[in-house]
């Protein structure tokens, strides 16, 4: 509870903060719009899946807390919606969700507005948190019950700031729109529509005594709106997201160790995150309520899902509050890299969906070992430029066996170039030794040596040679060119 919490503001901790109830403890459970309490086969499930899993071996009481749950002028069209799309358990006939009122109020044109109604409600609920003054409370609050439980707790962290000592409450929102990153208030902090008198009351603080549980879904476009508003095909996703997933939150469950689920995100501050991904896109929903087979929706499913991310920033944790951005930072080689996964898997369900084997993959491209030998061969040959690779039945002449090469020399022409200057075989080794045949210092006597003809002195045996060194220059005894 609150007065145990043990993560300080700003850090993230990797389990969530401890909690601890007296003997006498009490859940306050407010639903959303259209939903004004809870029925016991609601309470049930969410003590069973949420309340429990996150406080254990407690003993607590549910209490149902009604509030308006209307926003006009959209009530009545959320009814009809959650009829059709929702679970039967919460929108169906004995449902809470169910309408018990006059027709004539059915349409919502005489509701209250989604601001006027989520301050009705946070009044309703902090009535019953003073009808139960000395006892430790869990506060439940789904979709617009999240949003007056958001009110509530924001006036608690005003009145009980860090160094006072607080009351023992906890919260556990579902549905929030108010996540810092994905919450549609956090996308939009501030924005406010006239027509609807509706405010966008920005990201949840983190940095209160009062220990906190939120759960949200995957593509719920309440609490998992698209970071790039410019991406459509992710917006309309997420609208389809509210009609399909926002109206189920049965589907999901903590399990009794809920830092086990895959589903933990971590702790920052006062709140613990659990975020449940979804296995189909809310955008093909309508084809699966019309009977279109899954194979079907399978072969274009992967691509449009690559899509649908390109629309959200994952790597940004759930409690950094992450306003709407207009223009994504991607990498082209990750997303064509992708795209192009996604189409080969949509391909291979293709061939799937009428009996045919997938397509086969590309063999991976290794490198060939080369022998040491051959290697040897090609650094001597590419020294050796007059002399053709050897053949790799052949052996190439070693380092060593260079000494033992014959090397013919061409018939004296009248010098270099055909103007009458003397040929290297026709001048003296010790001209040689003195001066490059460029005019330039000799490199040394070792490179003299190499450029002597096979009838010098110098040629039977160089210094180098003497030492046991190969001989310098090419194979061939001649002076390699490259200095020229």
């Amino acid at each position: 509870m609150a007065a145990m919490t043990a993560v300080v503001p700003g850090a993230v901790s990797p389990v969530p903060p401890a909690v601890k109830l007296t003997a006498d403890s009490t859940a306050l459970l407010v639903c959303g719009t259209t939903c004004p309490t809870w029925n016991d086969a609601g309470i049930e499930a969410i003590m069973d899946r949420f309340v429990a899993p996150t406080h254990p071996g407690h003993t607590i009481t549910p209490v149902a807390v009604t509030t308006p749950g209307e926003s006009w002028p959209l009530t009545g069209i959320f009814r009809v919606l959650g009829l059709l799309l929702g679970d039967p358990s919460i929108f169906g006939p004995g449902g809470p969700a169910w309408p018990d009122e006059p027709w004539w109020k059915l349409s919502g044109l005489f509701d209250l507005t989604g601001d006027q109604s989520i301050e009705a409600g946070a009044a309703g609920l902090e009535e019953a948190m003073a009808a139960h003054p000395d006892e430790d409370l869990v506060i439940y609050g789904l979709s617009q019950g999240a949003a007056s439980a958001n009110v509530v707790k924001n006036r608690l962290a005003a009145q009980y700031p860090e160094d006072a000592a607080a009351p023992n409450i906890d919260f556990v929102f579902q549905g929030d729109a108010s996540v810092p990153n994905g919450g549609l208030h956090a996308r939009f902090p501030g924005l406010y529509i006239p027509i609807l008198d509706w405010t966008f009351n920005g990201p949840a603080p983190t940095d209160t005594q009062f220990d906190t549980v939120i759960i949200s879904t995957q593509y719920d476009g309440f609490a998992d709106f698209p970071l790039y508003p410019i991406n459509l095909v992710a917006d309309l996703n997420a609208i389809l997201g509210i009609l399909y997933l926002h109206t189920r939150p049965f589907d999901v469950s903590l399990p009794a160790d809920p830092t086990t689920s895959p589903a933990y995100r971590g702790t920052y501050g006062d709140s613990s995150y659990y975020f449940f991904e979804t296995d189909d896109l809310p955008l093909f929903a309508p084809l699966r309520m019309l009977g279109v087979p899954e194979p079907v929706i399978d072969v274009v499913e992967p691509f449009f899902r690559v899509l649908v991310e390109l629309g959200y920033d994952r790597s940004i944790p759930l409690w950094e509050p992450t306003p709407a951005r207009l223009i994504p930072k991607l990498d082209a080689a990750t997303v064509f890299a992708d795209l192009g996964d996604a189409i080969e898997e949509g391909v291979d369900n293709a061939l799937a969906l009428v009996g045919l084997s997938p397509t086969p993959k590309a063999p991976s491209v290794g490198i060939e070992a080369v022998p040491a030998e051959d290697v040897e061969t090609q650094v001597v040959n590419a020294e050796v430029g007059d002399f053709e690779a050897a053949e790799p039945s052949e052996a190439a002449p070693t380092i060593d066996q260079v000494d033992d090469i014959t090397v013919e020399t061409e018939e004296p022409t009248d010098g270099i170039d055909g103007e009458g200057e003397p040929t290297e075989d026709e001048i003296p080794a010790s001209d040689l030794e003195g001066t490059a045949p460029d005019g330039t210092e000799a490199a040394g006597e070792e490179d003299a040596g190499s450029t002597v003809s096979e009838g010098s002195p110098s040629a039977q045996e160089s210094p180098s040679e003497a030492e046991g060194d190969p001989p310098a220059g090419d194979a061939t005894g001649r002076n390699s060119e490259s200095s020229d």
